[in-house]
């Protein structure tokens, strides 16, 4: 990769890391966005994944406190039956198809937030729901405004909501890098690390990941609980546009 897409993956990475860090979602969204854009699909995947492993990762680390544990066994069964799931179908979107999931998704949950009552604490919600999203994740590659359907509900705080969804993300990005760079490749289909993705530059990238979840804290801190959902659903509902546009476009040809 040149070094102008060098330069631009690294400020987007940092942005994205501070807004995940802020919200903990919008972020992925955002960058999956901007490195489909620019990038091929199975480019994007690998290094989107690889990153934000990372920065959910370092945010489970400044957030380890707040992490709400009880509600994580369900949540793991979920993911396991979603891995089945996808094992079973194999299935590879193309670009267009991965823009509008990554489009109609998010607005689909914020349409259904005020109808449907999930919650994170109800093992006959959680586990079904995280099968789903586990196959949208290894699919569209983000889940996070749809995670929120099983937090709106909880009475959790914001610094609980971001520890816990960020270690639920961090296993499902392992899921999904070990599909598309182990699996995948190992079956004889499309995978592996991409050749046009120079590792060298991996050290770079995820240190802008790591100081934007960082920085992030600072700001989380000065917020309230309203302006944290309020800004977060903006956020998402901006972003899900565009990727529906970027869809559509794709397969029409506009």
């Amino acid at each position: 990769m040149s070094g102008a897409v060098i330069a631009l993956l690294t400020a987007a990475i940092f942005v994205t890391s501070l807004i995940s860090g802020m919200f903990g979602m919008a972020g992925g969204l955002i960058l999956m966005s901007v490195m489909l854009t620019i990038l091929p699909l199975a480019t994007a995947v690998v290094l989107q994944s690889s990153i934000q492993l990372v920065s959910n990762l370092w945010r489970c680390i400044l957030w380890r406190r707040h992490i709400v544990w009880h509600v994580l066994p369900w949540y793991l069964l979920g993911i396991a039956s979603g891995v089945t799931l996808m094992l079973m179908i194999q299935y590879v979107p193309d670009k267009n198809a991965a823009f509008l999931m990554m489009g109609t998704l998010p607005l689909l949950s914020m349409a259904l937030g005020s109808r449907v009552r999930l919650h994170i604490e109800n093992p006959y919600h959680t586990v079904p729901v995280a099968a789903c999203l586990t196959f949208v994740h290894l699919t569209a590659g983000v889940v996070g405004p749809l995670l929120d359907l099983l937090y709106v509900n909880a009475a959790f705080t914001r610094q609980q909501i971001i520890a816990t969804k960020a270690f639920n993300a961090s296993v499902m990005h392992v899921v999904r890098l070990g599909y598309y760079g182990v699996f995948l490749y190992l079956t004889g289909r499309e995978g592996g690390w991409p050749e046009n993705l120079d590792p060298h530059w991996m050290p770079l990238l995820l240190a802008a990941s790591v100081l934007g979840t960082t920085t992030a804290a600072w700001f989380v801190h000065r917020m309230t609980d309203d302006h944290f959902k309020s800004i977060s659903r903006m956020l998402v509902a901006l972003v899900s546009l565009y990727c529906l546009f970027r869809g559509i476009a794709g397969y029409f040809m506009l």
